[in-house]
């Protein structure tokens, strides 16, 4: 990020694109939108290109004769032949930043990426590629087979750089990062003191990131610094990893004693933290309140304890400002801070037996199925949509107030109306006396005709139905086709 910022200000940023697995559902988690945001930029930064892509899309056959897959077609196609064609290059090079490809999806598709990446390598010499990411074996096998085929890839792993580059760079994180802390307390760290704060770190930024933002919250709220600096000096079965780092925070703060997490607190650890991995975009800690059915305050008092991870903001703390914005577009949501989190999380269970409540394997989209459409079936029940059905079918002014004011409705509001159907699981919704088949039975007799009037733009998010819904169709065509 600082270096794109770097070579934007600079105007030689030609396009960038970083993957993020918390984004889920928003086209940064696969390879679905990267040739078309590659070329959206590209046309942004270079106005020749911009005519010659444009000539190239008018023609729909122009994709025909390129080989590859459908995306190895784009990027030939809109990217690398209108490029060639360009009459005038920049003298000093132009850069494209691709950061995070490790965070594009499964192994299957980070092997796509690949492929797409070294397609890039046919652009002309005037532009050069920047690649960030953790070396999985699909990258480095991508680097070696490129290799061997006479591409010459400079590549740097920074995992073996030397022990005092990383402890310097750790020792600035700490420094800088408890500054202010440092300067609020009137007990000063030694040099000693912050030699061993760093080693504890494990040579693992990640690691040194975590704590600064750990002990900068806890003495916020009433920890000493010293007491900070002491715990992490004392601790016993110190982490050696970013896991059993993750694990030392879930414990110190959901562990009392030797019998393990509270029950009523590790169900609503799984709620919100499944709804975290799974939701297509973050939710803010009021909509978490809302979707859920959990109070505010107990939302709250789950995620402060894990805040070095766990990105999200108190503004809508215990107490609401009188005039809460309800046409906030779009308020601060919750997220995790590092992909590795939702990977440990999904992940298996690592400690003893008491750890496993942390790990939640199995988690996927339809985990917010039901809670969704309980929240959209109530908030139809009261009328807090409008009701379209009274509208007079012929009154242009009133159905155009209407969908205006859908268009200012608080987020939560409007994430149940435009993701619902993707939260839904279609084979489930007529299984036998389930809590979801009875919501969805109230859906289909009350709300449907609601639901149909405000998803307007389905079709721009899901390009119709969300998969599955066609082959449920055909499975259960007598009952879905009479309900519908």
């Amino acid at each position: 990020m600082s270096v794109a910022s770097t070579l934007a200000k600079q105007r030689r940023l030609a396009a960038s694109f970083f993957w993020d697995k918390n984004q889920n559902g928003t086209g940064l988690d696969s390879i679905e939108h990267f040739p078309s945001t590659l070329a959206r930029q590209l046309a942004s930064f270079n106005t020749e290109y911009e005519g010659l892509l444009a000539n190239q899309l008018r023609q729909p056959s122009s994709l025909e004769n390129v080989p590859g897959s459908t995306v190895e077609k784009q990027m030939r196609a809109w990217i690398v032949e209108p490029m060639h064609k360009l009459l005038s290059l920049r003298e000093e090079r132009s850069v494209i930043i691709l950061d995070g490809l490790d965070e594009c999806g499964a192994q299957e598709e980070l092997e796509s990426l690949m492929k797409l990446v070294l397609i890039l390598d046919e652009l002309p010499s005037a532009f050069s590629v920047l690649v960030s990411c953790r070396p999985e074996s699909s990258v480095e096998s991508a680097w070696v087979g490129a290799r061997a085929q006479g591409h010459v890839i400079p590549c740097e792993d920074v995992d073996i750089v030397t022990e005092e580059e990383k402890s310097q760079t750790i020792h600035r994180m700490v420094e800088e990062g408890l500054r202010a802390s440092i300067d609020k307390s009137s007990w000063k760290p030694s040099k000693k003191d912050v030699d061993a704060f760093v080693l504890a770190c494990r040579g693992l930024p990640i690691i040194a990131s975590i704590r600064v933002r750990d002990v900068s919250v806890r003495t916020r709220r009433g920890a000493t610094l010293r007491s900070e600096f002491e715990y992490f000096r004392d601790l016993i079965d110190a982490p050696i990893d970013v896991n059993s780092e993750y694990l030392r925070i879930l414990r110190r703060a959901y562990m009392f004693d030797s019998s393990g997490v509270p029950p009523h607190i590790a169900e609503k650890y799984r709620q919100l933290v499944g709804t975290i991995i799974v939701a297509f975009e973050p939710l803010s800690v009021f909509s978490m309140s809302q979707l859920l059915g959990i109070a505010e305050e107990e939302v709250l008092a789950i995620l402060e304890p894990v805040s070095s991870i766990v990105d999200f903001s108190e503004e809508s703390g215990l107490e609401h400002p009188p005039k809460r914005p309800l046409e906030d577009p779009k308020p601060k949501g919750v997220k995790f801070y590092h992909a590795t989190m939702v990977e440990f999380i999904k992940g298996d269970s690592i400690g003893n037996e008491n750890d496993k409540v942390f790990f939640i394997k199995n988690v996927n989209k339809y985990f917010l199925g039901l809670p969704l459409l309980r929240f959209f079936n109530n908030s139809c029940e009261g009328d807090v949509f409008g009701e379209p059905a009274i509208l007079p079918l012929g009154d242009k002014r009133k159905w155009s107030g209407f969908m205006e004011r859908q268009r200012h409705l608080p987020h939560r509001l409007r994430y149940a109306r435009q993701r619902l159907l993707g939260h839904l699981n279609p084979s489930q919704l007529f299984a036998q006396e389930s809590n979801l088949q009875n919501e969805f039975n109230t859906f289909l007799t009350r709300n449907l005709v609601t639901f149909m009037h405000l998803a307007s733009d389905i079709n721009e998010l899901y390009e119709g139905f969300p998969e599955g819904f066609d082959e449920f169709e055909l499975e259960k065509s007598n009952q879905w086709s009479i309900r519908l």
